[in-house]
């Protein structure tokens, strides 16, 4: 596995009208996680490489370079990382991969098995989905999976996944698994 750069433009295609359920679940919580907070300060990292999605002239988004070993990354993760703040509502069709594949999150085990999981960070809102355990569109849980696999491909996403599912194991977290995806029996540890 490399350092590549992930075909974000494909990733945004598969996910541009992917929703986890069949209506917006934006009305279940009043879009809390599409809002910003008092202080614009709720946002997301961006994938390696998903920066180039973007103009930076949004007027959107606030754009914060970071360094990767201040803020928790893996050591294959160069500087700078970017971190955005929502300041409004984005355009649809503009939002990070995060937002595309949320509440959802990876996980994987040691012998290299992908589980789809709900998010368990701590998050500033809380999200009715995660906290229902609500079933998700089966559609949506696909393309998102996909993704997953394609995302992986890259050592620096592959080493943050690993390293976050390290640390929900050592806290004890136990997720709630959406979709198990095998690794092909040629990467298996």
């Amino acid at each position: 596995m490399s350092a590549k750069i992930v075909n974000y433009q494909k990733l945004y295609n598969i996910t541009e009208n992917m929703t986890p359920l069949a209506d917006d679940c934006g009305k279940l919580c009043g879009k809390i996680c599409c809002r910003p907070d008092k202080n614009n300060t709720l946002g997301m990292y961006l994938y390696p490489g998903e920066e180039e999605m973007f103009t930076r002239e949004e007027d959107w988004l606030r754009w914060e370079r970071r360094n990767p070993g201040e803020d928790d990354f893996p050591a294959s993760w160069n500087n700078p990382v970017y971190f955005i703040c929502c300041t409004k509502p984005c355009p649809r069709k503009h939002r990070p991969l995060n937002c595309r594949l949320f509440p959802l999150a990876p996980h994987l085990l040691k012998d290299g098995t992908l589980l789809l999981i709900y998010e368990t960070l701590y998050l500033p809102y809380t999200c009715p989905l995660i906290k229902r355990k609500t079933p998700l569109r089966q559609d949506f849980i696909d393309a998102v999976a996909h993704c997953w696999q394609e995302l992986l491909t890259d050592r620096r996403i592959s080493d943050l996944v690993e390293m976050d599912s390290r640390e929900r194991e050592k806290e004890g977290n136990q997720p709630f698994i959406v979709r198990i995806i095998l690794p092909p029996l040629s990467r298996r540890r």
